[in-house]
């Protein structure tokens, strides 16, 4: 069962939610964008996970119950991992496992190449290298166009108080000041990761097997082990859960042995 929910305050004033259950080694799980951690329970994650470890399921800044930022700023790579450090201090864990998916994902490469807190890292539906590749660029200019404008009224406060709640609802100037905070994040490589690595992707997401494929000296030089699973697209590598659960789960156990 889910316990309470619980909140740490960062440095910069943030509010970030989050909450434990279950018992054993800690296992950290980061959502994907416009997802929160009440979906790791929905789709029953957290219930097969907590027979064994400690799960920490977190809302990022700017999603769930996590305080709403609406500046580039607020998404700097460096204060969302100081978050998720802070929140496994108010855990009393020194070490953890990440599992995170596409946005999660690309914040638990961070996670495994500037700590060795990480005990291991499973990302999902993401490649290394840049955290914006060429069609989540393209992607971000698209989103920009239809939303940019709206989002900076919001942010102006120049926004009626009849659409402010539906703006912030679809959590738009949200997403337009992570996206873009994320085209200036670092490049992170397989050979940065300090622990054991899982890379699962489906066999329909393009970039990642794009990246896969032409990146085989690099993987192999390092501690990623890929997995790709027949069939999957993007979203489906969370919601195909009996697809993806048994080789995560199956690298976790071996990385603790249990």
């Amino acid at each position: 069962m889910k316990t309470k929910q619980q909140f740490i305050q960062t440095m910069d004033g943030a509010r970030i939610a989050y909450d434990v259950s279950g018992s054993g080694p800690a296992l950290m799980l980061l959502h994907g964008a416009g997802k929160e951690r009440a979906d790791w329970y929905k789709l029953g994650y957290v219930e097969r996970l907590q027979q064994k470890y400690s799960v920490i399921a977190v809302d990022l800044r700017g999603s769930g119950k996590s305080s709403i930022l609406t500046n580039i700023e607020d998404y700097a790579i460096e204060k969302i991992v100081a978050d998720l450090n802070a929140v496994a201090d108010a855990c009393q864990v020194s070490q953890f496992a990440v599992w995170g998916y596409s946005l999660g994902g690309t914040i638990a490469r961070y996670l495994g190449a500037w700590s060795n807190r990480a005990a291991a890292v499973a990302m999902i539906g993401v490649p290394f290298g840049p955290a914006v590749d060429k069609s989540f660029n393209q992607f971000i200019d698209a989103f920009l166009l239809k939303w940019g404008s709206q989002a900076d009224v919001y942010r102006a406060g120049e926004l009626s108080a009849e659409k402010r709640p539906s703006v912030i609802k679809g959590r738009i100037p949200v997403w337009t000041a992570c996206f873009q905070a994320m085209r200036g994040w670092p490049d992170i490589s397989p050979n940065q990761m300090q622990c054991p690595v899982l890379l699962l992707a489906g066999s329909k997401n393009k970039s990642v097997l794009e990246w896969i494929k032409t990146n085989p000296d690099a993987l192999n030089a390092s501690r990623v082990k890929v997995e790709i699973v027949a069939g999957l697209t993007h979203p489906q590598e969370f919601s195909q859960v009996e697809r993806v659960f048994p080789p995560v789960y199956s690298f976790l156990r071996n990385v603790y042995g249990i």
